[in-house]
C-alpha cells in the first residue's frame, strides 16, 4: 500500500481514470504485452511525435505515437493539450492501457489531484513495468509527495528512480533534483529526520546536506568536509555524480577585496537617486578597510572609460552602473575582463558572463514572488491586473512565466488604463465563479478604489494581492482600515518601522518610500560585492538583505524573496 496522504476525490477525474483503465479489456489488473516503443524512454519533442501520428499508416503505431506525444507534452508542461489528447484515445491494447494509466497518473499529479493519481497507481503492477516505466511510476510518486509538501517522500521516490535510470545524464539530473529537494528543507527539519539504520542511501544524502549547511559560511572548509563525506559513503550515487551545485563549492576561490569602484549618477537629473544609493552603500560599508572610490556616470565621460580609469587606479571590483543604457554599453565592451562586476540594473543584452552579477529592484521579482505566494496559499485561478505600460507588461509576463512553471497553465491577464476597467472584469469573472483571487499592480489610490468597489459588490470575498507600489508613507489609519485583508509584498527593510536603521534612513529620504528602497538597495549592493565569490560559486548561498533574501539565480541574476504583509484591522502584520 502506498503511504501517502490522499486528498479529496475529484469525481470527474476518477471517472476518467476508470475510463482509461477499463476502456478495452475491463480487467482490474493491468499487464504489459511487450510494446517496446512504449516501454523505452522518449526523448523527442511533442511536435515530432504529432508529425509521426499524422504520417503513420498503421492504427496501432499511430496510437503509440499519440501516447508518446502525450508524454512529451507533459514534459513540456503543455497540460491542457496533453489532457485533451489523452482523453481522445480509444480502443487501446493492454500495453497501451498500461502506458495511458501512467500518463493519466502523471497528469493528475501535476494537476495536484493526489487522490486520483495514487488511486490509479494502485491499479498498476510494478512487476510488469520496464525500467523506463518504473522511473515514470516513481516520478508520479515524487510529484504527489511534493504536492503534499512531503519532501522526504519525494526524495525517497527519486532514490527509487535512480535504481532504474540507465544513462549518466539522467542520473545526474536525478541527483540534482534530490539535492534541490534536500536544500528546500530547513535545518531544524533536516536535523530532526529519523532514518532507518539500513537506509544507507537516504542517510548519505541527509548527511551530505548537513555537511553543506554546517559549512555554508565557511566554503574553504566545506570542500574538505565534502571529501570526507565521499570517503564515508564511497559507494553512494552522489559520490560518483556529485550534485552540479556542489562542484563550484569544491573549486571555491575566495575573493580578497582591496578597492571597489562605485559607478552612480552623482550629478544631473538622476543625482538624487544616485546619492541615496551611495548613502546606503557607504552606511553598510561602515568601517571596512576596503577602499571605495566614486565615479560619476553623468560627468560626460563614457562608462567604458570610467571603468578603465577605475582599473588603472587599482579597483578589483565594480558596483554599477545604475542606468540601463550604461549597463548595456558595459556589457557590449571587453573592459570588464579581470574584474568582479555587480551591475545595479539589467539590460536587453544581459547574459551569463564570467565575473558579472546583475542586481536591481525589478518588478519581475515582486511578480514572481506573488505567483509563488498565491500558489502556496492554494489559489488555483488567479487574475492579474497590470497597467498598460512597460511596468505592467514586465510584471504580468513575469507572473505568468512563474505561474506556468507552478501550475502548468496560463494566468488570466488583463491590462487596464482606468480602474473601472478592472472592476468590470472582476465582477464578470466573479459572477461566473471563475476567480477567487487577484494580483493587482497599482498605486495606493488605485488599490483603495478597487478594494472599496469590491467591498460594495458581490465580489467582496475575492482575495487581493498587491505590489509594493501600493505601500506608501502617506497611507494613514483610515487607509489601513479600508484595506483590511489585502496582502502586499515589500522589502524587509519596510516591515520593521521601529528599527534604528529605518529611522535613520527615513530622515535621509524625507519619508519617501521609493527612496528608502533605493537606500536599502545601496546597502545590499555593498554586502553582495563583499560576498561576491560566495554568491557566484556557492549555490544556495543567501544573504538576508534589506531588500529581501538574496540569492544568485541563472546567470548570476540576483533574485529577491520578498516579505509579505497584510492589513489587519488598521495594523500591518508580516505573514511569511
Amino acid at each position: 500500500m502506498l503511504h501517502i496522504l490522499l486528498q479529496r476525490v475529484n469525481l470527474k477525474n476518477l471517472f476518467l481514470i476508470f475510463f482509461v483503465v477499463f476502456s478495452v479489456a475491463g480487467c482490474s489488473v493491468l499487464s504489459g504485452s511487450g510494446n517496446t516503443m512504449l516501454q523505452n524512454d522518449a526523448y523527442a519533442s511533442s511536435d515530432f511525435y504529432l508529425d509521426k501520428v499524422n504520417s503513420s499508416q498503421n492504427d496501432n503505431e499511430r496510437t503509440n505515437y499519440q501516447l508518446l506525444a502525450v508524454r512529451a507534452l507533459l514534459s513540456e508542461n503543455k497540460i491542457n493539450q496533453a489532457e485533451s489528447l489523452l482523453s481522445s484515445l480509444k480502443d487501446l491494447d493492454k500495453s497501451q492501457q498500461l502506458d495511458a494509466s501512467l500518463l493519466k497518473a502523471h497528469l493528475l499529479s501535476v494537476q495536484r489531484d493526489n487522490h486520483g493519481a495514487i488511486t490509479l497507481l494502485n491499479t498498476i503492477d510494478l512487476n510488469v513495468l520496464s525500467s523506463s516505466q518504473k522511473v515514470r511510476y516513481y516520478g508520479v510518486l515524487a510529484q504527489v509527495s511534493e504536492n503534499s509538501k512531503d519532501f522526504v517522500g519525494a526524495i525517497n521516490a527519486h532514490i527509487q528512480m535512480d535504481r532504474f535510470i540507465t544513462d549518466m545524464q539522467r542520473k545526474q539530473q536525478n541527483n540534482d533534483t534530490i539535492w534541490s529537494l534536500l536544500r528546500s528543507l530547513d535545518k531544524n527539519t533536516l536535523n530532526s529526520l529519523i532514518v532507518e539504520p539500513n537506509d544507507i542511501v537516504l542517510k548519505g544524502w541527509i548527511d551530505l546536506a548537513k555537511v553543506y549547511n554546517d559549512h555554508l559560511s565557511q566554503p574553504e572548509q566545506m570542500r574538505f568536509a565534502i571529501q570526507n563525506w565521499k570517503m564515508t559513503y564511497a559507494n553512494h550515487s552522489a559520490a560518483f555524480l556529485l550534485p552540479t551545485d556542489l562542484r563550484g563549492v569544491v573549486n571555491f576561490e575566495e575573493l580578497t577585496l582591496k578597492q571597489v569602484a562605485l559607478l552612480l549618477p552623482l550629478s544631473g537629473n538622476a543625482q538624487l537617486i544616485g546619492k541615496i544609493i551611495q548613502q546606503g552603500f557607504n552606511d553598510a560599508h561602515g568601517s571596512s578597510s576596503v577602499i571605495v572610490k566614486n565615479y560619476d556616470t553623468m560627468s560626460g565621460i563614457s562608462v567604458v572609460d570610467l571603468v578603465n580609469q577605475a582599473k588603472q587606479e587599482g579597483a578589483q571590483a565594480v558596483v554599477g552602473p545604475l542606468l540601463k543604457d550604461n549597463v548595456e554599453t558595459l556589457l557590449n565592451s571587453s573592459v570588464m575582463q579581470g574584474l568582479s562586476v555587480l551591475t545595479l540594473n539589467t539590460a536587453p543584452s544581459m547574459r551569463p558572463l564570467q565575473g558579472v552579477c546583475y542586481y536591481g529592484l525589478s518588478p519581475e521579482d515582486e511578480a514572481q514572488s506573488a505567483a509563488v505566494k498565491m500558489w502556496n496559499d492554494g489559489e488555483t485561478n488567479p487574475m492579474v491586473f497590470a497597467p498598460q505600460n512597460d511596468l505592467g507588461q514586465r510584471s504580468a509576463s513575469a507572473f505568468n512565466a512563474k505561474w506556468q512553471r507552478l501550475a502548468g497553465t496560463d494566468a488570466n491577464t488583463y491590462y487596464y488604463s482606468l480602474v473601472d476597467d478592472i472592476l468590470a472584469n472582476i465582477k464578470n469573472a466573479a459572477m461566473s465563479g471563475k476567480v477567487n483571487a487577484i494580483y493587482v499592480v497599482a498605486d495606493s489610490q488605485q488599490l483603495q478604489e478597487i478594494k472599496t468597489a469590491l467591498d460594495n459588490s458581490d465580489a467582496h470575498s475575492i482575495a487581493i494581492y498587491a505590489t509594493s507600489r501600493s505601500n506608501s508613507a502617506n497611507n494613514g489609519p483610515d487607509y489601513r482600515i479600508t484595506m483590511n485583508g489585502v496582502k502586499f509584498s515589500d522589502i524587509p527593510f519596510l516591515s520593521d518601522l521601529n528599527s534604528a536603521s529605518y529611522q535613520q534612513a527615513l530622515k535621509l529620504a524625507n519619508g519617501d518610500y521609493s527612496l528608502l528602497r533605493l537606500y536599502a538597495m545601496g546597502a545590499d549592493a555593498w554586502i553582495l560585492i563583499s560576498k561576491f565569490a560566495e554568491m557566484r560559486q556557492i549555490p544556495g548561498y543567501s544573504i538576508n538583505g534589506l531588500t529581501g533574501v538574496l540569492q544568485a539565480g541563472d546567470g548570476c541574476n540576483i533574485e529577491r524573496s520578498m516579505t509579505w504583509l497584510q492589513y489587519d484591522n488598521g495594523n500591518i502584520k508580516t505573514i511569511n
